[in-house]
């Protein structure tokens, strides 16, 4: 691999993990109970259409079942994605999620940067819709973006979705992360997909229901044919018996994602303010459930691995385009997880001095 993620805990000895960013609240009990139960149906294939999950999935995003393409994780569907189109040129954010650039790569395709930049709070310039993309042929972008945590405001978003088919550039938007935000309902295109014809939206309940181990994510299209072009390149089978039952529990869940929405707001503003009272020299203005922030003013190039010395292990930054040492990320965890990562960060500080 030559892109390091978070979430290490096998190769680290690690009693919190605030490296990945999956839902503080932990994977749905419902979720468990399903995925559980389905183990013992395990001898027989899982459905390779998935086609009772994405009619679930359909009712609840108000698109059709023939519009939904199920995915081992969002990962999967984005080298999916590069491999049905075989991209010459690709436009991603730097910083932003580093699998669209290896997805490209791999299949031979190039990357441009659009540098964003920290003075600006690393949010999207209002005139990107109308400049240079490069000759792009594909547009990656994150809603709200990672590592920034920072969202694209709606009238922007359209704007690109708009020039994205003016040009003939397919738009990929990740909108894994957008489902922790409350006002998620009026942010996401994926009402729109009908309007854009060039326009993917990627979805996962890796992180909003804490399933990363069971890999579900799913991508909505109104273009059948690029979904065709996609299934073909995915391996029969993608998605197993566990991963289909628990994805079907977690749509049935109505109170967990409100219950999420409310302990991620409250403890993003806890974290906020702590890390702004002398833990980080400079913190991300994050609309996620996690924290990009800088500290290699008081702690250069050392905090990662002294907080791993306390078994606590972040998110090192600093090989994302755009970034440099002494960047971290940090999800938001319950208020218990948090305050032990405050006390033992805060412990360091101390025999430091």
């Amino acid at each position: 691999m030559t892109v390091i993620h978070g979430g290490d805990v096998y190769r680290n000895q690690v009693e919190y993990d605030f490296s990945i960013n999956c839902n503080p609240l932990g994977m749905p009990k419902g979720c468990v109970r399903s995925a559980r139960d389905a183990v013992a149906e395990c001898g027989k294939y899982p459905d390779p259409f998935g086609e009772a999950l994405c009619a679930e999935i359909a009712a609840k995003e108000g698109v059709e079942a023939s519009q939904v393409l199920l995915g081992n994780g969002a990962a999967e569907l984005i080298y999916a994605l590069a491999q049905a189109l075989r991209p010459r040129k690709a436009l991603c954010l730097a910083p932003c999620f580093q699998e669209y650039e290896e997805a490209v790569k791999n299949v031979g395709g190039e990357v441009v940067d659009w540098t964003l930049h920290r003075e600006d709070d690393f949010r999207l310039d209002p005139d990107f819709p109308t400049r240079d993309w490069g000759g792009a042929d594909i547009l990656f972008l994150a809603n709200p973006n990672n590592p920034t945590g920072v969202c694209v405001d709606n009238g922007l978003l359209l704007a690109i979705a708009r020039a994205c088919e003016e040009r003939g550039v397919l738009f990929c938007l990740d909108e894994c992360f957008l489902p922790f935000l409350g006002d998620e309902q009026e942010r996401s295109l994926k009402g729109r997909i009908g309007d854009f014809p060039h326009l993917v939206v990627l979805r996962a309940f890796t992180k909003v229901y804490g399933m990363p181990g069971l890999r579900l994510g799913y991508a909505l299209c109104a273009s059948k044919d690029l979904l065709r072009k996609m299934r073909d390149v995915l391996p029969p089978w993608n998605t197993s018996l566990p991963a289909q039952a628990a994805g079907r529990a977690a749509l049935r869940d109505e109170g967990y994602l409100r219950r999420s929405r409310l302990v991620v707001e409250q403890e993003r503003k806890r974290l906020v303010r702590e890390l702004q009272e002398g833990l980080a020299d400079w913190v991300c203005p994050s609309q996620a459930n996690f924290l990009l922030f800088y500290v290699n003013e008081l702690w250069p190039g050392e905090l990662g691995r002294a907080l791993l010395s306390e078994k606590i292990l972040i998110r090192d930054c600093s090989g994302f385009r755009g970034l440099g040492p002494g960047y971290y990320r940090i999800c938001i965890g319950t208020h218990g997880k948090n305050t032990e990562l405050l006390r033992r960060w805060r412990n360091l500080w101390q025999n430091r001095s």
